[in-house]
């Protein structure tokens, strides 16, 4: 809409300067045309005498006769010397650059238009030289009227008003033309957007229309994109999912066995090496199980209660924890929730699990909303987290503290459902000396 705005303003713009250009010239010739009628006029009442030429005082045209009017009449003989002069020149002087201008030698009947200076205004003239073959004498004159040119370009800016003035109206109208009609083409796009928008929000599944003839195939090629891409997905999860509950149990069953008995035909010293290869391996498969669970979920929406989920989730940890006493305060609103209940059962848990997990006694749990979404902030009293392990910690597998149980995951997926929800998951310093993580979704 902008490039057609500066196109039509460009072209407009351009023929306005086109007229105004074509109504000088013609307004130019209008003037030279009515200049020369003038001097045809003194030529008709031209009288001959002894020595020179004689025109009447006052002649039939009223602005010859009228001072001030603009309009002047001159004749001079081939000397450059005045012979006769309008009543309306009676108070002009001749101008001295007329008189080097009519110095040229110039063929005589032949028109001569030009501009002179007189002080501080400008005169337009039309000259016509004519020999004169009188009874009673010859001679070469040069018949000069003159116009001031103010006239002629005050008729130029009038037109030039009127010109831009209609030329702004008709941008305008031409402007609120185009954004109805942009408006009115562009209002199925309107509903096609939305429907794109709320099929990436999970609300709906496909784009159900009805769409405009235009968009119709285009609808159906998305919607066929979708489901191809939906299905590809789906089958890239049960392929994961599958092959780590495959490796799960023969993992199990090696670490049972590795347990109970030392492996036959081995040094008792490869236990540490292998425990450490089948760990890292229940690590991997752990993690991608937690990857194939949120990729699961992703159109998922739940309408949630934010104190329900945080009381049942506290309750379970308090089940986990029974031989470790805790004492955890739950604060906040129980604010709605719309999002994937699955998504914020591990996001909400993996904190609070990591909370019981390391603190001395004390558990602060709460949540508000701001500007950002949704804060769910949860603080432990335990041995905190140095700012130089902050990002560390937020890394697969990463675990700063190898003597507790853990994949070193859990934050991991934290940080990963932040991100889907155009959140952050934050570490500082808690109030109550340990670790204070503060995660931030946009609900």
């Amino acid at each position: 809409m902008i490039s057609a705005t500066v196109l039509l303003i460009a072209f407009l713009g351009t023929m306005g300067l086109v007229l105004e250009n074509a109504f000088r010239s013609s307004a130019l010739a209008a003037l030279n045309g009515r200049l020369l009628q003038q001097v045809y006029g003194l030529l008709s009442v031209t009288e001959d005498n002894d020595m020179t030429v004689l025109l009447p005082p006052a002649l039939t045209d009223p602005l010859m006769n009228q001072l001030g009017s603009g309009h002047f009449g001159l004749v001079l003989d081939d000397r450059g010397t005045l012979v006769w002069r309008s009543q309306s020149a009676m108070d002009q002087a001749l101008p001295s650059e007329l008189v080097a201008a009519l110095d040229e030698t110039v063929a005589t009947g032949v028109p001569r238009a030009g501009v002179v200076s007189d002080g501080s205004d400008k005169l337009r003239y039309l000259a016509y030289r004519v020999q004169w073959l009188g009874e009673r004498h010859t001679g070469l004159y040069d018949y000069v009227v003159m116009e001031q040119s103010t006239l002629l370009e005050a008729e130029v800016e009038g037109f030039r008003a009127r010109l831009w003035g209609w030329l702004a109206g008709i941008i305008g109208l031409l402007m609120a033309l185009q954004f109805v009609v942009m408006r009115w083409g562009l209002k199925p796009l309107g509903a096609f957007t939305r429907d794109i928008e709320a099929m990436t929000e999970g609300d709906q599944r496909a784009l159900s229309g009805p769409y405009v003839q235009e968009l119709a195939p285009l609808a159906q090629t998305l919607n066929r994109l979708v489901d191809h891409e939906r299905q590809q997905a789906a089958r890239y999860r049960t392929t994961l999912a599958n092959l780590a509950h495959s490796l799960k149990t023969p993992l199990s069953i090696i670490r049972n066995a590795l347990t109970m008995a030392p492996p036959m035909g081995q040094p008792e010293d490869h236990r540490p090496e292998i425990e450490v290869q089948i760990t890292q391996m229940d690590e991997l498969i752990a993690y991608q199980l937690e990857r194939a669970v949120i990729a699961s979920t992703h159109q998922a929406k739940d309408q949630l209660q934010a104190r329900v989920v945080l009381d049942r989730l506290n309750g379970a940890m308090q089940k986990v924890y029974r031989d470790k006493v805790v004492a955890a305060e739950v604060q906040g609103e129980n604010l709605a929730l719309r999002a994937s209940e699955r998504d914020i059962q591990e996001a909400w848990g993996n904190l609070i699990d990591n909370a019981y997990k390391y603190c001395a006694g004390s558990i602060q749990i709460t949540v508000s909303k701001n500007a950002q979404g949704i804060l769910l902030r949860v603080e432990d009293d335990g041995p905190g987290i140095a700012d130089a392990s902050h990002e560390q910690v937020l890394q697969r597998g990463a675990r700063l503290d190898t003597r507790a149980p853990g994949q070193g995951i859990g934050l991991a997926v934290v940080s990963e459902i932040a991100s889907r929800y155009d959140g952050a998951l934050a570490i500082s310093r808690s109030k109550l000396g340990g670790a204070c993580f503060d995660l931030v979704l946009k609900l």
